[in-house]
């Protein structure tokens, strides 16, 4: 088993502590995993991702917290693609999961980066964060000489974001492109230990 499917499974069982850290977490991945598509007039939420504890946290945040039942689909792995991935759907409320996980506004117009009760949060806010962030799109490699965690985001709006919320623990994380796509990197073994433990992951890495 992979070090990142470790921290992952670790995660995906983090007791969250208030809403207030559920909602920040739906947020991150539903930024990191999703998108928003119009179909036949109406907004569709979609988050894709390749973890089925992560998949069934959020769809258990999804309705506990919002009364939402999202469809789940079970994608099988093609050449490119390892293993099954799971993609979750909000087509009924798909309108108002979008406003409420801030993936558009009050006017209804995407935000490219995080919301505003994210980027401003506190502490917890910025952990749950990183948390949902890691379990759409994280990965880690073997602790060593050259480990490294890192998280593929959707645009550089999001991806400075998450640096900011790295900032609240005092830990750099760099923000670059690499072949096209934005990503967040942290390098050094002494913080991602303390990135993961803030994440809800203390023993993946030790």
């Amino acid at each position: 088993m992979s070090l990142t499917v470790t921290v992952k499974d670790e995660l995906a069982l983090v007791a969250t502590e208030n809403a207030a850290q559920r909602r920040a977490e739906i947020s991150a991945m539903l930024r990191f995993a999703g998108g928003l598509h119009i179909v036949s007039g109406r907004i569709v939420v979609e988050a894709e991702l390749d973890h089925g504890g992560a998949v069934r946290r959020l769809h258990q945040h999804l309705k506990e917290l919002y009364g939402m039942e999202p469809e789940v689909m079970v994608v099988q792995g093609g050449s490119l693609h390892r293993g099954s991935r799971y993609v979750l759907r909000v087509t009924q409320r798909g309108k108002d999961l979008a406003r409420l996980s801030g993936l558009v506004d009050d006017r209804g117009r995407p935000v490219r980066g995080m919301p505003v009760a994210v980027v401003q949060g506190g502490r917890n806010a910025a952990a749950a964060a990183w948390r949902g962030a890691f379990l759409a799109r994280g990965s880690l490699t073997e602790p060593g000489r050259s480990s490294s965690l890192e998280v593929t985001c959707p645009g550089s709006e999001a991806a400075l974001a998450l640096v900011g919320a790295a900032r609240r623990f005092d830990i750099s994380a760099k923000a670059r492109e690499v072949r096209g796509a934005d990503r967040v990197v942290v390098r050094d073994g002494e913080a991602i230990g303390v990135l993961l433990e803030r994440m809800g992951a203390p023993e993946a890495f030790k």
